[in-house]
C-alpha cells in the first residue's frame, strides 16, 4: 500500500519525543471514532486521568483538539467532548463510478467542505481516471485557498472486489481497463498518502459511522447502482472475507436461467436491478435511447413503462433482501446507490416484497435508505484515510 512521507500533522512533530506517541495515538483514535469525552478515552485507551489530561492539554494548546459542550450527561450534567479541530488537516475522498468521478474535500472530523463531479466515457481507464481526479482536487483546493501541504491523505473508492495484496481489482469488475497495482498508479498523481478500497464497502462504512447505520450493531448494506454490491456488518464490524472479497451481493442468483452476467453466471441480481439492466429493459419502449437522468425524470412524471420497470426492480431487491435476512438476521437493511434515490418511498417498495420472502423471525428488520446520498462512497474513502491514521 502506497504511503507518502508527507503524511502527518506538523504540530505533532514539534512535540517532545516522549509526548509524541501518546498524542499521535489519541489523535488517530478520535479521527476514527469521532468525538470522545475524557472518560471515553480513559476507558478505550486504558490510560490514567493524568495521562489523558496531559495529552489533551498539549493537543488543545497546539490547535489540534477542541473541547466543547457536546451533550447532556448523567443527571442532566453537560458533557464536554473532544473533537479534532477542522484546521488540523484536510482529507480527499475520490469515488470512481461507472461513468463519473466524484471528489470531495473533508476536514479530519469528516465534515464535507466542497465536492465536484464529472462525467467520463464509461470505458475510461485508470490514468484518465486519476488524471481527472487530480484536476478536480486541484480545482477544489484552489477555490478554497488550500494547498497539498494541508492534505493528510487521499482515499479512493473503486467498483469491484479489491485484492488487498496486489491493490488491483478483479477482472470481472466494471473497471476493465484498470489493471496492475493501482496504488502505484495513484502515486504518480497524488503527492500524499493514498489508500484504495471497494466502493460498496466504503459507502457502508460511512453509513455505519456517520449515516443511517449509526444506531445499529448489525445490518446489511445494499448498493444499488451500475454495479450492485454490499456489505454485512456484524457487531459494528464489516465482514471482509478471507481475501477481502466479501459483499458481492450483486452476484446472488435471483432468476433462472436469466441474462448472462459479466461474472459468467446467469440471473445475477445485478443483471436485473443494476442501472445498465434497467436501461436495457426500457430500450424497447424507448428506441431512441435513454440516459439515467431521462429515466429518473420519466419516473417522476409517472410514465407507466418506467414505473413498471422500477416496481419490478424493487420487488427483486426485496426478495434478495429477504433471503439475506433469513441467513444473517440483521437489525436493518440499508439501501444506497442511484436506485435507492430514484424516487420517494423506495424503502416501502422494497419492504413490501421483503415481507413476502422472509421468515417471521425477521419481521422487525428495518428497511431504510442511506442518509449520505451521493457522497457515501467518497466520504467512506475519507474514512479509509482516517482509519490508517492522520498523525
Amino acid at each position: 500500500m502506497y504511503t507518502n512521507a508527507q503524511k502527518g500533522i506538523p504540530a505533532l512533530a514539534a512535540l517532545p519525543e516522549n509526548a509524541r506517541h501518546q498524542a499521535t495515538t489519541l489523535v488517530n483514535h478520535i479521527a476514527v471514532n469521532g468525538a470522545q469525552t475524557r472518560a471515553d478515552l480513559m476507558s478505550s485507551l486504558g490510560w490514567s486521568r493524568t495521562t489523558i489530561s496531559r495529552a489533551v492539554t498539549a493537543l488543545i494548546d497546539r490547535g489540534i483538539l477542541v473541547e466543547a459542550i457536546d451533550a447532556t450527561g448523567a443527571r442532566g450534567r453537560p458533557t464536554a467532548a473532544l473533537h479534532l479541530d477542522a484546521s488540523a488537516g484536510i482529507v480527499i475522498g475520490v469515488d470512481f463510478g461507472y461513468r463519473s468521478i466524484r471528489v470531495i474535500l473533508a476536514t479530519v472530523d469528516h465534515a464535507v467542505l466542497a465536492a465536484d463531479e464529472r462525467v467520463l466515457d464509461p470505458e475510461y481507464g485508470s490514468d484518465a481516471g486519476f488524471d481527472s481526479a487530480r484536476q478536480m482536487a486541484d480545482l477544489l483546493l484552489s477555490q478554497r485557498s488550500l494547498g497539498w501541504e494541508q492534505i493528510v491523505g487521499v482515499g479512493v473508492a473503486l467498483g469491484g472486489p479489491v485484492n488487498e495484496t496486489s491493490n488491483s481489482v478483479a477482472h470481472e469488475s466494471l473497471r476493465r481497463r484498470w489493471s496492475g497495482d493501482l496504488l502505484d498508479v495513484a502515486a504518480s498523481y497524488f503527492p500524499c498518502a493514498v489508500y484504495l478500497g471497494n466502493d460498496s464497502r466504503l459507502a457502508c462504512y460511512s453509513e455505519m459511522m456517520w449515516g443511517a447505520g449509526r444506531g445499529y450493531a448489525s445490518f446489511i448494506y445494499m448498493k444499488l447502482h451500475s454495479g450492485t454490491g454490499g456489505c454485512l456488518v456484524l457487531n459494528r464490524k464489516i465482514v471482509t472475507g478471507a481475501i477481502g472479497a466479501a459483499g458481492e451481493l450483486g452476484h446472488m442468483v435471483v432468476e433462472s436461467p436469466g441474462n448472462i452476467c459479466r461474472c459468467g453466471s446467469r440471473g445475477c441480481l445485478e443483471t436485473v436491478v443494476g442501472v445498465p439492466a434497467i436501461l436495457a429493459t426500457l430500450a424497447p419502449p424507448f428506441p431512441g435511447g435513454l440516459t439515467w437522468s431521462d429515466v429518473v425524470a420519466r419516473l417522476g412524471r409517472g410514465e407507466s413503462a418506467v414505473v413498471r420497470a422500477f416496481d419490478d426492480a424493487y420487488r427483486t431487491v426485496g426478495r434478495a433482501a429477504g433471503s439475506l435476512a433469513n441467513i444473517f438476521n440483521p437489525e436493518a437493511i440499508i439501501l444506497g446507490g442511484a436506485l435507492s434515490r430514484a424516487r420517494e418511498g423506495v424503502e416501502l417498495s422494497v419492504e413490501e416484497s421483503f415481507k413476502r420472502h422472509t421468515l417471521a423471525a425477521n419481521a422487525g428488520v428495518v428497511i431504510e435508505v442511506g442518509s449520505l446520498g451521493r457522497d457515501a462512497a467518497a466520504l467512506g474513502a475519507v474514512g479509509l484515510v482516517l482509519t490508517h491514521g492522520i498523525a
